[in-house]
């Protein structure tokens, strides 16, 4: 698992994330992914267009950084999963927590709405 910031500004960090989020994907960005996000006291976009499997354990990091977010006043949002990233995150109804969107400039909307 690998993770690249997009951009990283006062309202939002825009991170990319590629590999398998499955336990030790997880492992391997939890810190980094936390620290950006939650920790930055700032909004997430965050692209799942090269992420090839999501399992419990990255749901549940993205549950946990979104949860923390949300407790500030802000959110984060999810760009181009694959369709089976995309599935997993509807059967799991994390998607009721955490929007997806199509695109950067979809996402942005998102976020500042």
């Amino acid at each position: 698992m690998e993770l690249h910031v997009i951009d990283s500004n006062r309202e939002f960090s825009h991170i990319a994330l590629s590999g398998k989020l499955d336990v030790e994907g997880a492992d391997q960005i939890e810190t980094q992914f936390q620290s950006l996000t939650s920790e930055a006291g700032r909004s997430a976009i965050v692209d799942l267009e090269q992420v090839t499997y999501l399992a419990s354990l990255g749901i549940r990091l993205l549950f946990a950084t979104a949860k923390a977010l949300a407790a500030e006043g802000k959110k984060m949002i999810v760009v181009n999963p694959k369709p089976m990233v995309e599935e997993t995150l509807l059967t799991s109804g994390t998607v009721n927590f955490i929007p997806i969107a199509r695109g950067f400039e979809e996402a942005v909307t998102l976020l500042r709405s």
